[in-house]
């Protein structure tokens, strides 16, 4: 079985699940995750850059430098048959060691490393951003394949100056037997909402589209997964909008409780808009796992979104920041629940055609394969 190297700068985090997924799902080559900072346990092999296991003074030279020497010598690293870096900031961390390896680098590229503008990383203050404008150049002819997690994302791809020759739309897929409808919806009727608390996420405008309908569903609540910096300033706004305890904000939740979660709703929402920085969504993982669910979609037209909710088929689209077209899409549902049904199962249909992980995994693998015979 060949093995790859997996790299991320932080890892594992919540919001990124899908990395650890995609990783274990792989039967055909044995992954060895690659970390600077290890944020929990990890289930999967890995090798730790972080200050705990490689020391404080390595640690954060390799964040200033990238210099690969700095890995230091393991004897998993001899025969990589390639290394995979998810996001592009990451690409450029891993140039250095996969030309000391001699092996091919795949980059995964997820939305904001496309998306953000060049002024917003270079005001960003964060070295990360500072090596992958630098290096972004020498990415784009080093790296052996750019892989978009949609074609939004391989549009934005194409539109930065990367090679055509070298970049594939791959999806990244679900759990479509973990994220599965388990045959009845709770007894209290509630939409969730998964996202962080940042602008992108447009929580703002689905809290005053919920207290528009709150008042024609005495019984249905709004919940909220998910943290970030916008966190008092929203629980301020459910408060303002009379909706405190209608409103429930439950914090990060591990994988698990989010997929009980999304078995039990009624819908699924979450309204993303274009902040100023540009940083749009690339399709949005979290709208597949809803629709396995059989659970229908409220969302917006923005970033990749389209690609994951099929407007009238799955769910419904309605446009950024439109707070009544929001509104009216989520009292349908919630109404109506012949058509919620509908487009639930059409949504869990779409899921498995399309976003599966096991099929998804397969594709990586042979474009693993690919890229390791060159």
């Amino acid at each position: 079985m060949r093995k790859i190297g997996i790299y991320r700068t932080e890892f594992p985090l919540a919001s990124e699940a899908f990395i650890v997924e995609q990783a274990s799902a792989l039967r055909r080559y044995r992954p060895l995750m690659m970390v600077r900072s290890k944020t929990a346990p990890i289930d999967l092999d890995h090798y730790a850059l972080s200050e705990q296991a490689a020391g404080k003074v390595r640690s954060a030279a390799f964040a200033v430098t990238h210099g690969p020497l700095l890995f230091g010598r393991d004897d998993r690293f001899i025969d990589l048959s390639l290394l995979h870096a998810h996001f592009g900031q990451d690409g450029v961390s891993m140039m250095g060691l996969a030309r000391k390896l001699r092996v091919p680098l795949v980059v995964t590229f997820h939305g904001g490393d496309c998306t953000v503008t060049r002024r917003s990383l270079w005001m960003s203050g964060k070295m990360y951003n500072y090596h992958f404008l630098l290096g972004e150049e020498r990415l784009k002819r080093e790296a052996a394949v750019f892989l978009a997690v949609s074609g939004f994302v391989h549009r934005q791809l194409l539109d930065r100056g990367y090679p055509e020759g070298k970049v594939r739309t791959h999806y990244i897929g679900v759990d479509t037997e973990k994220f599965a409808p388990r045959g009845r919806l709770d007894d209290t009727p509630y939409i969730l909402c998964v996202g962080r608390h940042v602008p992108k996420k447009g929580i703002d405008v689905l809290l005053k589209a919920f207290a528009l309908i709150a008042g024609r569903h005495p019984s249905l609540t709004l919940l909220q997964v998910g943290a970030g910096p916008l966190t008092g300033t929203l629980a301020a706004l459910a408060g303002a909008l009379g909706m405190a305890g209608r409103v429930r904000f439950l914090g990060a939740q591990p994988h698990e409780r989010i997929v009980e979660l999304m078995q039990g709703a009624r819908v699924f929402a979450l309204p993303s808009q274009e902040p100023a920085s540009g940083d749009r969504e690339a399709l949005g993982i979290v709208f597949n796992e809803a629709s396995a669910c059989a659970i229908p979609v409220v969302a917006t037209r923005h970033g990749g979104i389209p690609e994951a909710v099929l407007d009238g088929e799955t769910g419904f689209l309605v446009e950024e920041k439109d707070v009544a077209a929001l509104a009216d899409r989520l009292d349908a549902l919630v109404s109506d629940t012949t058509l919620a049904r509908r487009l639930g199962r059409r949504g869990r249909e779409y899921t498995r055609e399309t976003f599966d992980l096991c099929t998804q995994t397969r594709v990586l693998e042979q474009i693993y394969d690919e890229v390791a015979g060159q």
